[in-house]
């Protein structure tokens, strides 16, 4: 009778991505998705407008990156509203245009003029690197709270017991425009005690003080 041996020397256990490990996949996921280039489209059939991201490949980038779109009705991409818009957008993500660069028609558009599709180089602004350090650099250090002690559930968020007993979850996650702290209670962390804040002080308050959390 033949066996069948599942267990051969060809199989190689199952190998676990370090947290570290995972933060430098994801950043490097990120700069290798970043975008250089933004592109406007104005359909001529809707006169509906959409801001592109496109990754130093020439690709669109990845669904962290979607196709933003534009209010109102447009005639064709290098109308001063739509550029206006775009321009708003790329301020709000973190972007910049590169130096020197300009609005342009996309090559092979027959319309020079009046062309359905423009496109600019962009730059991250130092906000947006910043940003990306704190992504996936070092989690922020809490500060000693009399009273009050700490333990790490997973990355940016961490549980705190105060002197009653009572533990809160509390979390941070990084944005551009402020970090976010919360604090959350009750049997499953899910009633939120403390709104998001840009100040870890703030969020802290509640639990130097737990009479004002209220679970």
């Amino acid at each position: 009778m033949t066996t069948n041996n599942h267990q051969s020397g060809h199989d190689q256990p199952a190998q676990t991505i370090s947290e570290d490990g995972k933060l430098e996949l994801g950043r490097a996921s990120e700069e290798r998705n970043r975008p250089v280039a933004v592109r406007v489209y104005v359909s001529p059939i809707t006169s509906r407008a959409a801001l592109r991201w496109v990754n130093a490949e020439g690709h669109d980038s990845p669904s962290l990156w979607d196709p933003v779109s534009l209010n109102g009705s447009h005639a064709h991409a290098l109308r001063d509203e739509v550029l206006n818009l775009a321009g708003a957008v790329l301020a709000k993500r973190g972007f910049n245009y590169a130096r020197g660069a300009s609005w342009q028609s996309v090559s092979g558009e027959k319309d020079t003029e009046r062309p359905a599709t423009a496109e600019v180089a962009v730059v991250p602004t130092r906000a947006y690197l910043d940003l990306q350090n704190r992504r996936f650099g070092p989690a922020p250090e809490l500060p000693e709270v009399p009273g009050v002690t700490f333990k790490t559930a997973q990355r940016g968020q961490w549980h705190a017991t105060v002197p009653d007993g009572r533990t809160f979850l509390l979390t941070w996650t990084p944005h551009l425009d402020g970090d976010r702290w919360i604090v959350w209670g009750g049997d499953q962390h899910s009633d939120l005690i403390r709104p998001a804040t840009t100040s870890m002080d703030k969020a802290l308050f509640v639990l130097r003080h737990p009479s004002h959390a209220r679970s």
